[in-house]
Order: structure tokens, then C-alpha cells, then sequence
């Protein structure tokens, strides 16, 4: 037999102990390190229970989404692959019993590609579990800061005025002492009924949080792909689906540009079928359109509002954001993203020579050139904001401007209106260089709507009541749309130790834009109300306020395979969410 060898180190130690000394070392790291960060973490939890600072709430109803979705389905669109969601909160008892009422939500509609589902097989989950950290509660080891006052666009548990039996959550957009104005999609307020009003700007984190999707370039609709007609992005080579190519001289752009190129109910009927189509393919307006409010059961096909929901979201939005990956082959030239909104340019220009990059409203630019990480050759991924008057761009995490350079658009007075630039909105260009972009991502920001019952304008409502071709032929003809009348701002003065509440789904909620005085004492009649504080019907006192949301611990389970199902919401194996898992902004 044989003898075997053993390597030893320098210092006649054998090597594989030196190898297992160091892995066991830094096993040991690990663990500490782990055990650290979970001893502070049941510290942190067991603080917070402990002293009753935090509280647990589930989300019922939809009126918060996309930030926060309350009784939903989860589908993946058959034609493009994109996932969405569409409420489902009237299948159960809107006391929050949890009880079903019996009715089944049977179509939904997709964002990304439009075309309809339908989702009667599709479980329905429970609402999004948070955590709230409650009114003048302190922050956990930070005493100096005091307690917690509500602040503006705080995600908020509160009791209703009407019902304080009833805990509702809606955002904080309205402070003390202060007049908030609705107009046009965008809220504004002013510390006087008649002095000037200013745009609201939301912080750029919850910005990207609550912006909804428009369109994701990596799903495509099966039925249209082989179809250059539909193509929605246009203008440069395309090697593969999705990765878009172009070489540019130095005096001269090459554009790449979005077309919002949406098949009518109508038109999808007749590509579902293989019919030919009765007009060619032509770009529309973008709008409040959104997924999870095109819900539609068998029972509300009698009520004109809810049948025409899936696809009778008529707003015009021109407050974009577009995200992308932006691969340079060589140190030079320059690249760019512009969103067009009102026929005006608003764009950021990037020097790929140097990094610097520079933000233009048409020809002026609002501020010095900065440096990025956009330099040289190499990937990176950039997203470009035209939201709520300013203009913010995103390198690879990271804001070289800030928050954003603000404009003036002419105030409240003199918004904008779409013109046939605003059919291609987003686009992209180089020059004197050679880029590749993939990933494309479209999104828009919420479109506040006067009343969550009715459109901001009544010729928008006729439409309602109209096939829906007419409302896209007006969406395809910006000129016509812009002479639209609209309905007259709706302004909510807060008197001191009152706040304003409305829900980010802002078309399906029921927050201070509808609710009434029946709390209100009245001398006529003894009986009726409890409240003598004479609040108006939008106003929340301080009291009411339970606190601020501040993160989602438990979405709604996933189902596995086998995907066995018990029941119609009931699939097992399943398995906790943890990617939906968020803080809330």
C-alpha cells in the first residue's frame, strides 16, 4: 500500500486544515453577522408591539391601488404575458366580514396590450397586509425626533368621519389651513380661496411607487407582432425583439419613438376572430387607463357606468416616465430621452464623451449640465420623469439632478392641451455615436379625476353611452380633443386640525371628494349626527387620524405547483410572497 501526501502551508501546517480553519472562520461571520442583524430585528418588532406603536391593517378594497391592492385577481394575459391585476372586492361582503356575496368578477383587461380576459376561473386573493406606525407614536430609538405628526403624502389609517366605527386608509394630500384645488388631473393648493395656487409635487421614490404602467416593450401582443402597423416603437433597426439599434452621424438625431398604438374593443373583436379590420392601426392619445378597474361581472352589465369600465378610462395623461437600458459602443457623441407633453419638448441630453447631461424644456435648458455615470462605453440603466411640472432623471439608482428641476408651465390657469406630437410622446435619439436600448418601460403618473363617479368633462360622458370606436377616433385626433369644455376646478379649503384624503386609484374611490355630513348635528332634527364641530364633508379632523402605513409584510400568498385548487380561491401548495413584500412610500 501506498502512503498519501498532505500539503502543508509556509509554516508546516497541512493546507486543507489552513482552508478549513479559514472556511469555519468565515462561517462564523456570517452567522454573527446574521444573528446581529436578527437579534436587532426582533428588538426593532418587539419594541414596536411591545409599546403598541405599530398595528397591523388588511387592505379590503381597491381604491388605494397600485400602491396597495385590496380583493384582486392576478392574471397573465394569454396575448402578451404581462401580469396585471383587476379588483374583485364585490366578490365578498363589503363589511369586511369576508363573507361571498355569490357574484364572480368574469373579465379583465389587459394594460400592456389591451386585449380582454376572461378571469371567472381566476382565484381571487385577499387584500395587501400592512403595518402601521401609529399617530404620535415616537420612532423606535430615535426619542429626539418626538412623536410622529401626519405629513403630506402619508399613506393614512384613519376613522371615517361619517362612521368612526369604520377604519378607513386613503393618502394625505391636504394640510392644515390650506386650500387644495383638483383640476385637470393634478391637485394644487394655496394658503388663500383667491390667491395663487401651486402644483403639488409628490418625492420622486413615491413617484416611481405609484406611476402606472403604459406599456413594457418585452410583451408584445401574439396576434399583432408579425404586424409592422402595430409596432409601437419606431425608427431604428430592431436585431432582436425588443433591442433597438442605431449609428448616427455628428450633425444629425436619429430618433427612436412611441407610438400609443391601442386596439379598440372593436378591433381586437375582429383580430380575436382573424376579421379583417374596418380602419388601419392608428395611435391614440395615452390616458388614465388602468387594469385593475376593468373588472366586469355578469351582474353589472345593466349599469352603463360599470359595462363600459373595461374600457372607458378617457383622460388624457401627459405626465410620463420612461425607463430604458442604454448600452454605448464607443466614448462619444450624444444621446437623449424626451417626453413630449402639450406639443412642448422636455428632455435630458447626455454628452457620452464626458457624462455630462443637461435638461431642456424645448430649446431652454433649466439648469447647468451635471455629471453622470453615463461615460464612455458601457451599460446603463436611465430613467427620464416629466411629472407634476419637473423634470427628474434616474442613473443606475441614482439622481444626478436631485429631486429635479422644476418648471413653470403657466400655472393652474393655463394647462396644457394635447396636440398630434403628444401620439408619439416618448422618444429616444443619438448622435455622432453608436447606442443599442432594450427594456423598455412606459408609465404615467395618477390622474386625480373630479369626482370618482363621473369624467372632469360632461362631452366625455356622452361617450359613455356611445360604441367605443367614437371615443377612440376622438383620442386619435388630439385637435378635437383639446376643444373639449371641461368642468369647473373643485376647491376644498381645511380649516386647522383637519386633513384631505383621496385614494391613489383615484376614478374608484370612495374619499373626500363624495363623502357627507350625515355625522353633523342639525337643530331641525335632535336625533340625526353626533358632531358638532361643523367640519366640511372632505375634511378628516385630527382626532380621526390612526396613523401612517409603512409597509406591506404579507401580499397575498402564491399558489405552486401542483396548483391544487379547493375551492375557487383556494389553490395549495402555496407560498409567501416575498417578492411583493415593500415599504410603502
Amino acid at each position: 500500500m501506498g502512503h498519501a501526501t498532505t500539503a502543508t502551508s509556509p509554516q508546516g501546517t497541512p493546507r486543507n486544515q489552513v482552508e478549513d480553519a479559514a472556511a469555519a472562520a468565515r462561517r462564523e461571520r456570517r452567522r454573527n453577522r446574521r444573528e446581529t442583524i436578527e437579534s436587532f430585528v426582533v428588538v426593532v418588532v418587539g419594541f414596536l408591539v411591545w409599546s403598541i406603536e405599530a398595528e397591523g391593517f388588511v387592505i379590503p378594497t381597491g381604491s388605494m391601488a397600485p400602491t396597495l391592492m385590496g380583493r384582486h385577481k392576478e392574471v397573465v394575459c394569454p396575448e402578451c404575458g404581462w401580469t396585471y391585476r383587476v379588483n374583485a372586492d364585490c366578490e365578498v361582503d363589503a363589511s369586511g366580514s369576508g363573507g361571498k356575496t355569490g357574484i364572480r368578477v368574469n373579465w379583465g383587461v389587459c394594460e400592456n396590450c389591451r386585449r380582454p380576459t376572461k378571469v371567472d376561473d381566476q382565484p381571487s386573493f385577499a387584500g395587501d397586509r400592512i403595518y402601521t406606525l401609529k399617530t404620535d407614536a415616537s420612532v423606535p430609538f430615535l426619542p429626539m425626533l418626538g412623536r410622529l405628526e401626519p405629513q403630506r403624502w402619508d399613506v393614512t389609517v384613519f376613522r371615517l368621519p361619517e362612521d368612526p366605527s369604520v377604519r378607513y386608509i386613503k393618502r394625505l394630500v391636504g394640510m392644515p389651513g390650506e386650500v387644495l384645488r383638483i383640476q385637470r388631473g393634478n391637485l394644487w393648493r394655496s394658503d388663500t380661496e383667491d390667491g395663487p395656487f401651486e402644483i403639488l409635487r409628490r418625492p420622486p421614490a413615491q413617484s416611481l411607487q405609484v406611476n402606472i404602467p403604459v406599456y413594457d416593450d418585452a410583451f408584445r401582443s401574439r396576434t399583432t407582432a408579425a404586424d409592422p402597423t402595430w409596432r409601437r416603437w419606431t425608427g431604428w433597426d430592431e436585431p432582436s425583439p425588443g433591442s433597438y439599434r442605431a449609428e448616427a452621424g455628428p450633425d444629425v438625431w436619429q430618433d427612436l419613438r412611441y407610438h400609443h398604438l391601442v386596439p379598440s374593443p372593436e378591433q381586437w373583436e375582429a383580430l380575436a376572430e382573424g376579421r379583417r379590420l374596418d380602419a388601419p392601426p392608428r395611435p391614440t392619445l395615452i390616458t388614465d387607463f388602468c387594469s385593475f378597474n376593468t373588472d366586469l361581472a355578469p351582474e353589472k352589465l345593466q349599469q352603463v357606468r360599470m359595462a363600459s369600465r373595461p374600457w372607458f378610462q378617457p383622460h388624457w395623461v401627459g405626465d410620463l416616465a420612461l425607463s430604458l437600458r442604454l448600452q454605448a459602443s464607443r466614448p462619444s457623441g450624444s444621446f437623449r430621452i424626451e417626453l413630449i407633453e402639450g406639443g412642448v419638448s422636455n428632455r435630458c441630453e447626455i454628452d457620452l464623451e464626458t457624462g455630462q447631461a443637461q435638461i431642456f424644456r424645448d430649446d431652454d435648458p433649466l439648469g447647468p449640465a451635471v455629471e453622470t455615470a453615463v461615460k464612455g462605453a458601457g451599460a446603463h440603466d436611465l430613467t427620464f420623469a416629466n411629472i407634476d411640472d419637473r423634470l427628474t432623471l434616474w442613473v443606475d439608482g441614482s439622481r444626478p439632478f436631485g429631486d429635479g428641476l422644476a418648471y413653470d408651465s403657466g400655472g393652474a390657469e393655463a394647462l396644457p392641451a394635447p396636440t398630434a406630437a403628444d401620439l408619439e410622446p416618448a422618444r429616444v435619439a443619438v448622435r455622432g455615436s453608436e447606442v443599442a436600448v432594450s427594456r423598455l418601460v412606459l408609465k404615467r403618473d395618477v390622474y386625480y379625476t373630479q369626482d370618482p363617479r363621473d369624467p372632469d368633462s360632461d362631452e366625455l360622458a356622452s361617450y359613455r353611452l356611445r360604441p367605443p370606436v367614437e371615443l377612440f377616433d376622438l383620442l386619435a385626433d388630439p385637435d378635437r380633443y383639446a376643444t373639449l369644455k371641461w368642468r369647473k376646478p373643485r376647491e376644498y379649503p381645511i380649516e386647522e386640525g383637519r386633513y384631505m384624503m383621496l385614494g391613489d386609484n383615484s376614478p374608484w374611490s370612495a374619499d373626500g371628494r363624495v363623502w357627507t355630513r350625515s355625522d353633523q348635528t342639525t337643530p331641525t332634527a335632535p336625533n340625526r349626527g353626533w358632531d358638532s364641530s361643523g367640519r366640511e364633508s372632505w375634511e378628516v379632523p385630527r382626532s380621526l387620524v390612526l396613523g401612517r402605513a409603512f409597509s406591506v409584510y404579507w401580499p397575498h400568498l402564491q399558489p405552486m405547483w401542483p396548483r391544487l385548487r379547493f375551492n375557487p380561491d383556494l389553490i395549495l401548495p402555496a407560498r409567501p410572497n416575498v417578492e411583493a413584500v415593500r415599504w410603502i412610500y
